[in-house]
């Protein structure tokens, strides 16, 4: 059962914000820059006050941190360095897991390692990341250039792309039992989890995918939330790892962070970062999907779901 309004509130605080970096002119998204509820924090369980500085304190102390962005929002890549550079200096060593590069990539991500580059610009040309179809790689710059001065590993956090198809039902071939135990899709979830996530499929995609579909993507999400899992539950990570992911990634009530979560709040701390829209209400943000949420402005202002219509007409 969803958690009603009033138990989602008790679960977040509408907190103060910092000065520094939400004083707004930091904001290069242009979007209700001076919206009330925007560099706002809400964090649960107990409703407790954070600034910026304590929700970098709590990275530095946890042992897998995810920061899950908007993709195309500049603001939340430049948090997602400010923490992860906070993280280094109090002496921190994470592996650094990227949903942006695939399984298929790591070779890339190795040789690096071992051969560090001139730049980080190198990386993105050996992964030809212009031809990635993710945004321009100069707001993931300063994740990859922290890695690199501090010798932090990078860990490729997606599925490669024949997967992504074969689980689409795309070609012929079907999963083996085998290959879906591996990727974690043996495990049957939870029904009242598993019909709240298929809803929040269908609602990004407009709610215009036929019902026959929204099980593939579902299994497509989940793998891919798999592979980020494992990478950042690696061994070989002797002083943990942060995960730079979509938001929708992130979650702790199904997705990475549901897959890492323990009791212990050292364990994990997972961090969304939202935008806020016009007409916006702190409930909005009140959600136990993430132990933080912190408000940015806005960067598009565009109908994604009309633009989605048209293709499909």
């Amino acid at each position: 059962m969803r958690p009603t309004l009033l138990a989602m509130l008790t679960l977040f605080g509408v907190l103060a914000s910092p000065s520094g970096v939400f004083a707004g002119s930091g904001w290069q998204s242009a979007h209700f820059r001076d919206h009330e509820l925007v560099g706002k924090i809400f964090s649960k369980p107990d409703s407790q006050q954070l600034t910026l500085d304590q929700v970098k304190n709590r990275a530095a102390q946890a042992q897998f941190v995810l920061l899950g962005e908007i993709h195309t929002n500049p603001d939340h890549h430049r948090l997602q360095a400010e923490i992860l550079q906070y993280m280094v200096d109090q002496g921190r060593r994470p592996a650094v897991v990227v949903e942006m590069i695939t399984r298929a990539q790591q070779p890339v991500l190795d040789y690096f390692k071992a051969n560090p580059p001139s730049g980080a610009d190198d990386i993105a040309d050996r992964l030809e990341w212009g031809k990635s179809g993710w945004p321009d790689f100069a707001m993931y710059r300063p994740v990859f250039e922290i890695a690199l001065k501090h010798n932090l590993t990078l860990l490729a956090g997606n599925l490669e792309k024949s997967t992504v198809r074969r689980l689409g039902g795309r070609v012929g071939s079907r999963l083996s039992e085998d290959e879906r135990r591996k990727l974690g899709l043996n495990v049957a979830v939870e029904a009242e989890v598993g019909k709240a996530f298929l809803e929040d499929i269908a609602e990004a995609h407009c709610n215009m995918l036929p019902d026959t579909v929204l099980p593939l993507m579902a299994d497509i999400q989940r793998a891919r939330d798999h592979v980020m899992a494992s990478a950042l539950l690696d061994p070989a990570n002797k002083d943990g790892a942060v995960l730079i992911a979509g938001a929708g990634h992130t979650r702790t009530d199904w997705g990475v962070g549901a897959l890492v979560k323990s009791d212990d709040p050292k364990r994990l701390l997972s961090i969304a970062f939202m935008e806020v829209f016009e007409g916006a209400k702190p409930e909005d943000f009140a959600k136990p999907s993430h132990d933080v949420a912190i408000i940015t402005p806005r960067f598009e202002i565009k109908d994604h779901c009309a633009v989605f219509r048209k293709k499909k007409t």
